[in-house]
This record gives structure tokens, sequence and C-alpha cells, in this order.
């Protein structure tokens, strides 16, 4: 009897694990239950189990649920700027929290309806700033203007209807001077302004990250000269700021600063005339610290309004290890001083520590990806850091559910003997397997 049951446990166990391996497997990959017929198992033909490696899935996991309701636009409506700071109509403090992409030359599917309605509803996601490439060598706004700028406004669309800000990056990357492509950015957000005049959802962000060097003219002669604030990015910046005020007069205008949105002294010190400005200030909390965060704060006390609209928990490669203990001093103060902020970043087609998801490994497809709702085992580090945080800010949390695959049950019947002895009366039919008396 004992043999019988013994066995019997041993077929349920393997066919129990097969159902579940099914799961995960097509059809032509799973193995037979049944042995042919001259096969005898041995000792060293007993099928073995293959142990699973770190990018083979391990069985069905629970993916992310909404748990964030109300719409940020319906909490906020206009955003307006008081004393340096973000406000409602009534002058109440808004802090927004989201994500920004990485340039969407290299997110071509990623940001479609589900991705934006996870971030929104299972993130927590208040705003989403949208990276659009403005003179990449090969794929840009410069090269094709129409490409980009439908889906800049696809994306904004969809931001719009999930009930989310949406920040319109002009994001070079090919050359630091903006006044380089003034022409083409004015161009843009002219459009951009023409379309979203009348949707409080949308935020102009003009510059991003002004650095490096610019040529000029002097008495016949080409010489080299730092972009810096008052001679180049200010005046770009007074000349598509324009533009926008032709026909958007509302919506909030941020002004990336020079040295890669780091001199916001400066711009403190010299600020673009106009209301709903703001300025952009980047940074790597792995490696920048005090003496940033001093100069935030002393731009603010002089009525500089302050987003922090790209800032990876990493060093400025992106690939370093996060820093979670630096990251939360940063939060802290950005909280502290009601400063909304973007963390760089989500999408892309690379799998860097900032990125926030894992992109190109082999347990998930690019299906598993742009689906939305991802599980915990497709977040980087640095992802499960931020949205943790995002949730944290809206009151709530992911629920911790672990997946349980089918499993035998833990107890059996009191009829059945244990290995200890009699547990009950043996059913009949079985008396030939009797234990001696």
């Amino acid at each position: 009897m004992r043999i019988k049951i013994a066995s019997l446990i041993l077929i349920l166990a393997m066919t129990v694990s097969l159902v579940s391996c099914s799961k995960n497997l097509g059809p032509e990959t799973i193995p037979s239950t049944t042995l042919p017929p001259e096969t005898v198992p041995t000792e060293t033909t007993e099928p073995t189990a293959t142990e699973a490696t770190e990018t083979e899935p391990l069985g069905p996991e629970p993916t992310s649920v909404p748990v964030v309701s109300k719409m940020p636009i319906k909490k906020y409506g206009m955003l307006y700027v008081n004393n340096g700071q973000l406000t409602t109509k009534n002058k109440t403090p808004v802090v927004l929290r989201g994500m920004s992409s990485d340039i969407i030359s290299e997110c071509q599917g990623f940001f479609g309806t589900e991705t934006v309605k996870t971030l929104a509803e299972d993130w927590g996601v208040e705003v989403l700033r949208i990276a659009v490439p403005a003179d990449s060598v090969e794929e840009s706004y410069v090269k094709n203007s129409e490409k980009y700028f439908k889906q800049t406004c696809d994306i904004i669309d969809l931001c719009i209807k999930q009930g989310i800000y949406v920040i319109v990056n002009w994001h070079p990357s090919k050359d630091g001077n903006p006044l380089a492509n003034q022409k083409k950015a004015i161009e843009f957000f002219t459009r951009i302004a023409g379309v979203y005049t009348d949707s409080q959802n949308v935020i102009y962000e003009i510059s991003n990250e002004p650095n490096g060097t610019r040529t000029v003219k002097s008495k016949n002669k080409t010489k080299k000269v730092n972009v810096d604030w008052d001679n180049t990015v200010k005046p770009y910046a007074d000349a598509v700021v324009k533009a926008i005020r032709a026909i958007d007069n509302n919506n909030i205008i941020i002004i990336g600063t020079s040295d890669y949105s780091r001199d916001i002294d400066k711009a403190a010190k010299n600020p673009v005339k106009g209301t709903g400005i703001c300025y952009s200030v980047h940074f790597n909390a792995y490696t920048d610290g005090e003496e940033l965060r001093n100069k935030i704060a002393d731009a603010q006390s002089k009525g500089i309004c302050v987003i922090a609209t790209e800032w990876k928990t990493t060093d400025s490669s992106g690939v370093s290890a996060p820093h979670a203990e630096n990251t939360a001093k940063w939060l802290d103060f950005l909280d502290e001083h009601k400063i909304s902020w973007c963390n760089s970043y989500i999408g892309g087609n690379n799998s860097t520590t900032s990125n926030a998801l894992i992109f190109g490994g082999e347990r998930y497809t690019l299906e598993d990806i742009f689906a939305g709702h991802w599980p915990k085992g497709l977040l980087s580090e640095s992802g499960l850091i931020v949205r943790n945080r995002l949730l944290a800010a809206q009151g709530t949390e992911q629920p911790e559910v672990e997946a349980k695959p089918e499993e035998l049950p833990n107890e059996f019947p009191d009829d059945y003997p244990d290995d200890e002895g009699d547990s009950g009366d043996i059913p009949e039919g079985d008396n030939e397997d009797k234990p001696e008396e």
C-alpha cells in the first residue's frame, strides 16, 4: 500500500509540475508524460530537473494594478507661478512628480495607451516629460519634422486623456548651443502652442542642458566662447518665450540653464521676463550633493521657480549603481522646497541602470513591456526606488502579491497511513498490502 501511495504522489507531483511549466512553453516543447513502451527507467536515464537561470521565466508573475484613480488635472487645473512656486489658481503650492522619457526616437512603440495608463494609475505619475529629439544626426525634428511633430502630439493626447500633465522638452543631443537651431525650436513650439493653447495639461520646456561652446565672429575673426546664460541661453529663451506667448498666454514655460541646466544661480540673477516662467535643474544623485542643493535653495529665495525636469539615481552616465541614500536625500529636499520633478528615464532600447525598466533581457519580450502593468521583475533597481517614492507621495503602494504555482496538498486524508504507522483504517481492496500482524 505504501508503495502505491508513494507512486501516486510522485506521478501527481510530476503532472502538476508539467502543468505549471506548460503555461510558459509552447506545445512543441512540453515533454511527454508517458514513457516509450520498451523504455525502462534506470538511474542513468532518469530525467533530472533543469535549474532555472536568471533569464528563464520562473512561472507566471503578478503584474502591477491600478491604485491611483484621481486625475491630477482635476485636482490642480491650470498651473501658475507665484513667488517662485508652482501653484494652483488660488495659490495653493503644487508639486508634480513623474517620469521623463528617453529621447522618443529611441522609444518607438513604447509610449502607447497602456504605458501612459500604467504610469498614471499603477505608478502614480502626475507628469510625463517627452524628450523630443531636436538635432540628432539621423532621427530628429530638424531632419524629419512631420514625423516627430506627430509622435509628440500622439503622446500629448494620451496624457490629456489620462488626466496627467505633460512636459514637451526640446532635446538637442548634437549641439549644446540652443542658438544653433533657434528657428526650428520656434517653429516647433509655435506649432505645439497652436494645437494645445487651450489645454491645461501642456508645459513647454524649451531647452535641454545648454552646454559646450559656440563660434562667434569678432573683428573679422572667429573664436570659440562658452555657452553661457547671459549671452547665449537667455537671448534664445527670450525669443522662444515671445513666440509661445504670442499664441499661448497661460501654460507654464520651463527654461534650461547653462552648464547642463546647473546654472540656476545665474538665471536667478538675470531672469527672463514674463509670467508662468520656471527654470530647470538637472542632477545625478550618485555624484551631486549639497553644493547644487544650496544653489537651488538660494535661487528659490530670489523668487525663481525651479523644476527638476531630469534627474538620475545614478551618475551622469546612467550606468553606475543607483545610490538609494543620496536619492532619498535629494527627494526629501525637493519635497521640503515644494519642487516638482521627473526621474530620468523610462523607455529607450537599452538597459542602463538609470532606465526604470529592464530592456534587452531574454525573460521579457517587447510585447510584455508594451503591454504595461509591469511585473516587479521587469523593474530595474532604480525603477523600483522611484516607483515606490511616486506611490508613497500618493499615499499608496503596489500590493505585494507573490505568484503561487499549483502545489500538492500539504495534508492527506486521515485514512492514509503515514510513515510512522497506521493513522486510520486501510481501504478495502488493499488487504494484500496489509502489514503482517
